[in-house]
């Protein structure tokens, strides 16, 4: 057996799934077939994500357009999360590994034009003090919170783009997803 299928198998014995987020302003095919055993494209709306109790093998934009100069499946490992980003030049992707598939690679598909998936929940905008420590964030669908009760969503996975740090010296705190990007950095972000 594989390393790879070795750890396939284990992943989905703890039903690890791969998913993909799309904070681009693009609408995004996805190919999942768990629910049907045989290959569905949703149409993933932009600021959605796809189910985490779905597998989502692969990916591609609606309109037909290259992401990364392939216009066909981009399909990635199974427990991997996709980050889709706009870029000045088109998509940005934040993945841990994927690869260029033909448009046939998964046989017949089944294209459902119904919009799929669940609203992206992430931090907007931050509240700092005068002492320029944030006090609060904003979060979408469910506006300012403290500290407190945001860094419990993050810590259960109900806030998308943040992760929790927690120093070995000091109070825990919350910083943005990693990426190329300083925009969408928390530290850049708030006013007094």
């Amino acid at each position: 057996m594989s390393v790879y299928t070795e750890l396939k198998s284990i992943w989905k014995k703890i039903r690890i799934n791969g998913q993909v987020k799309n904070y681009s302003n693009i609408e995004l095919w996805v190919v999942e077939n768990i629910t049907t055993g045989k290959p569905v494209a949703r149409l993933l709306p932009s600021g959605h994500k796809t189910p985490a109790q779905i597998d989502v093998d692969a990916f591609k934009r609606i309109d037909g357009k290259a992401i990364q100069k392939h216009k066909n499946w981009w399909k990635f490992y199974d427990f991997s999360t996709v980050d889709v980003y706009n870029d000045g030049r088109g998509l940005k992707l934040s993945v841990i590994a994927k690869r260029a598939v033909k448009e046939d690679h998964f046989g017949k598909v089944k294209y459902v034009r119904k919009k799929w998936g669940i609203p992206l929940v992430a931090i907007l905008d931050i509240r700092r003090n005068k002492k320029n420590k944030i006090i609060a964030y904003y979060v979408s669908k469910h506006g300012w919170l403290d500290l407190e009760v945001t860094l419990k969503m993050v810590c259960h996975h109900k806030i998308d783009n943040a992760r929790p740090v927690f120093p070995k010296k000091g109070k825990p705190y919350i910083r943005s997803k990693r990426d190329k990007s300083i925009l969408n950095n928390f530290k850049v972000k708030g006013r007094a």
